[in-house]
C-alpha cells in the first residue's frame, strides 16, 4: 500500500522572514521591509503583502532574492518589471514584493518621476508621509530615519516627511492619498497638511481618472469613510470630481432628518457595510436632492422624484469617474429604489408591494435592505422594526424563490406562435403584464391559457398580429 504524504504546509509570516534573511545573508543582499507592510504590522494590522526593499545590486540582487524564495517554498516563478523597478512572487496567499532603492527628481508637468539608483535614506525620504517612511531589517530592527515615523503612528497622524507643498507638488495622487488613509487606518492630519492639500489641489488635474476612482474606492470601503470624504472636500478635492457631493452643502430636511443632506450623506456612507456598491450609493443615494428641492405651502423641504432623478445622475457620475458597467447599473438600481424600503408600512402594505419590490431589486436585495438601513441610521428616525419585518416577509413571500425564479406563464416561443407575429419589445410587454397580475395573486403561473385569455382581455393589440 503506497504511503499518503501531508500536503506541505503553507508558509507563515515567520518563514518568509527567516526565508528572505537566510538568503540575503548567503548573497551578500542589503534589504529592508519597508512601507506599508511595516506600518501595519507595527500597527498590529494583518498583511498579506511584504514590500522588500534592496540597496545596490541592481536587478540581479532582485531576480536572485525573488527566485531563490520561489524555489524555498515552491511558489510561483518571479515576475520581474525592469522599466519600474519591481519584481514579485506569489504563493500560499502571500505576495512579496522587491523594489529597488531609487532617488527621485520631478518634472512639474507629470507626475512621472525621473528615476535613479539611491541610498535606503533617500528612498525612505522620497515616501509619502512619515508613517510610510518606516523600515525594518529582516530581522525585526525598526528603521526611523526622519524621526518621527514612530511617533506619527503612535498618535495617529499623517505628516508629510519634507515639506508638505514639496511632496504634495511632487505627486499629487499624494493628495489622495492622504484622504484615503483617513478613511483606512482613522489617521488625523498634521497641522498645515490640509492648507497644503488645498493649494496643491489645482495640481491633480495631471492625474488619470483611473488612478482617483481608485483611491476613491479604497476610501470607500475603509473603516472611517466620513472622515476621508471630509478630508476631499476641505482640500478642495471633492468639488473637482464629485461636484454633485459638494451641492448638498447647506440643503436643509424636513421630517426625521436632523442633518443637512451633505452630512446625512457622509453619516450614511459611514453606516453602511463596506462593500463597494453598497457605500456608492450610500454616497449617491440623495444626489438628486438639490435638484428636486422645494418648499410646500408649510415651509416643509420636498424633494419630489429624487430618488428617480438621483438614478440618472447616479449614472453620469460614475460613468464619468469610469466604473464598471456593472457597478454603475447596480449603483443607479439602489439610488432608484432607496425610498422603498424606507416607506413600508406592516400595516399597510400588502403582499403584492412587497413581491414587486423583491423583483424589482432582484439580487440586490440584500444591498438594498442595507442601504436602507443606513440611511434611516444617518436621521432621527426611531427605530428599524419596519425594515426588521421587511426584510422578514421578503424572505418568507420568496421561500425557494417563489418570487425571484418567477417565470411568465407564456415563454417568448409561445407567444409569438399564439399572436401570429414575430419577436420584438412586445414580447417583454406582454411577459411583464403576466407577471405583473401573478404577483397581484390575479393569475396562476402555471396556468397559461388563463395566461392568454387575460392577455387578450387587457392588452387585445399583444395578442394580434402586427
Amino acid at each position: 500500500m503506497a504511503s499518503v504524504h501531508p500536503a506541505p504546509r503553507p508558509a507563515s509570516l515567520e518563514d518568509i522572514l527567516d526565508g528572505l534573511a537566510a538568503i540575503a545573508r548567503a548573497n551578500g543582499i542589503e534589504a529592508y521591509l519597508v512601507g506599508g507592510f511595516v506600518r501595519d504590522r507595527l500597527l498590529g494590522l494583518d498583511a498579506k503583502d511584504l514590500d522588500v526593499l534592496i540597496v545596490g545590486g541592481g536587478p540581479d540582487g532582485q531576480s536572485l532574492l525573488l527566485s531563490a524564495l520561489s524555489a524555498r517554498f515552491g511558489w510561483s516563478r518571479p515576475q520581474l518589471f525592469e522599466r519600474f523597478g519591481t519584481g514579485q512572487v506569489r504563493g500560499d496567499g502571500w505576495v512579496v514584493e522587491a523594489v529597488l532603492a531609487r532617488g527621485e527628481s520631478y518634472d512639474p508637468s507629470s507626475r512621472r518621476p525621473s528615476v535613479r539608483p539611491g541610498t535606503l535614506d533617500e528612498d525612505l525620504w522620497r515616501r509619502d508621509f512619515t508613517v510610510n517612511t518606516l523600515a525594518q531589517t529582516l530581522e525585526g530592527a525598526v528603521i526611523d530615519r526622519t524621526g518621527r515615523g514612530l511617533d506619527d503612528l503612535a498618535a495617529g497622524v499623517l505628516r508629510t516627511p519634507l515639506d508638505p507643498l514639496t511632496t504634495f507638488a511632487e505627486d499629487p495622487l499624494r493628495i489622495y492619498r492622504a484622504a484615503r488613509f483617513t478613511a483606512q487606518l482613522g489617521f488625523t492630519l498634521a497641522p498645515g497638511m490640509l492648507e497644503a492639500m488645498r493649494e496643491g489641489a489645482s495640481r491633480t488635474a495631471i492625474l488619470s481618472i483611473e488612478r482617483v476612482r481608485g483611491e476613491l474606492q479604497r476610501l470607500l470601503v475603509g473603516a472611517h469613510p466620513h472622515a476621508g470624504l471630509s478630508v476631499l472636500d476641505g482640500a478642495g478635492l471633492l468639488e473637482r470630481i464629485l461636484p454633485e457631493i459638494v451641492a448638498m452643502h447647506g440643503v436643509e430636511q424636513s421630517g426625521y432628518h436632523c442633518y443637512d443632506v451633505y452630512e446625512h450623506t457622509l453619516r450614511a456612507v459611514e453606516a453602511a457595510p463596506p462593500d463597494l456598491v453598497t457605500r456608492l450609493a450610500a454616497l449617491l443615494h440623495d444626489v438628486g436632492k438639490p435638484p428636486c428641492h422645494a418648499l410646500d405651502e408649510r415651509g416643509r423641504h420636498t424633494f419630489h422624484d429624487h430618488p428617480v432623478v438621483g438614478a440618472a445622475m447616479a449614472e453620469t457620475i460614475l460613468e464619468r469617474l469610469r466604473f464598471s458597467n456593472d457597478e454603475t447599473r447596480d449603483v443607479a438600481t439602489l439610488v432608484r429604489l432607496h425610498l422603498r424600503p424606507i416607506s413600508y408600512d406592516p400595516g399597510a402594505t400588502g403582499d403584492a408591494a412587497v413581491r414587486r419590490l423583491i423583483r424589482a431589486a432582484g439580487p440586490l436585495r440584500g444591498r438594498l435592505i442595507d442601504l436602507a438601513r443606513a440611511d434611516t441610521a444617518a436621521s432621527s428616525y426611531p427605530t428599524m422594526a419596519e425594515l426588521d419585518e421587511l426584510q422578514a416577509r421578503m424572505e418568507r413571500l420568496d421561500s425557494d424563490g417563489a418570487v425571484s425564479a418567477l417565470r411568465s406563464p407564456l415563454d417568448g416561443d409561445e407567444l409569438q406562435r399564439r399572436a401570429g407575429r414575430g419577436p420584438g419589445r412586445w414580447i417583454r410587454e406582454a411577459q411583464q403584464l403576466l407577471i405583473d397580475a401573478v404577483l397581484d395573486a390575479r393569475l396562476d403561473a402555471t396556468d397559461p391559457e388563463a395566461a392568454w385569455r387575460l392577455l387578450e382581455a387587457e392588452r387585445p393589440d399583444l395578442t394580434r398580429p402586427a
